[in-house]
C-alpha cells in the first residue's frame, strides 16, 4: 500500500512452512508470521522484478543489428541441417 499503512489479509499456508515461520519469531529472527509472509512476498517480487528486466535486457540486445543477423545465420544453418536430415524447416508447409 502508498500511504504506509499494512493491509490485512488471511492466507492459509502449508503445516511445515507456519511451523518454519514460528520458529522464526521463537528464535527472535523475526518479530511476528505476518514479518515472515511480508519479507518472503518482498523477496519473491524482488526476483521476479530482477527477472522482468533481464528479459528486457535481452530483448532490446537481440533488437541490435550484429545480433540480429547472427540469430538468422543460425536459424538458415538449423533450417538447412533439419532439411539435411529429411524434416520440414518450421513453419514450411
Amino acid at each position: 500500500m502508498s500511504d504506509g499503512r499494512k493491509a490485512r489479509i488471511s492466507v492459509t499456508v502449508d503445516p511445515d512452512l507456519n511451523e518454519y515461520a514460528e520458529r522464526m519469531v521463537e528464535g527472535g529472527i523475526a518479530p511476528s508470521v505476518s514479518a515472515v509472509v511480508n519479507t518472503a512476498m518482498r523477496e519473491l517480487r524482488a526476483r521476479d522484478l530482477r527477472a522482468a528486466a533481464a528479459w528486457a535486457a535481452k530483448l532490446e540486445e537481440a533488437q541490435q543489428p550484429d545480433i540480429a543477423a547472427r540469430v538468422d545465420r543460425l536459424q538458415a544453418k538449423v533450417d538447412q541441417q533439419l532439411q539435411a536430415h529429411g524434416f520440414s524447416a518450421p513453419g514450411a508447409a
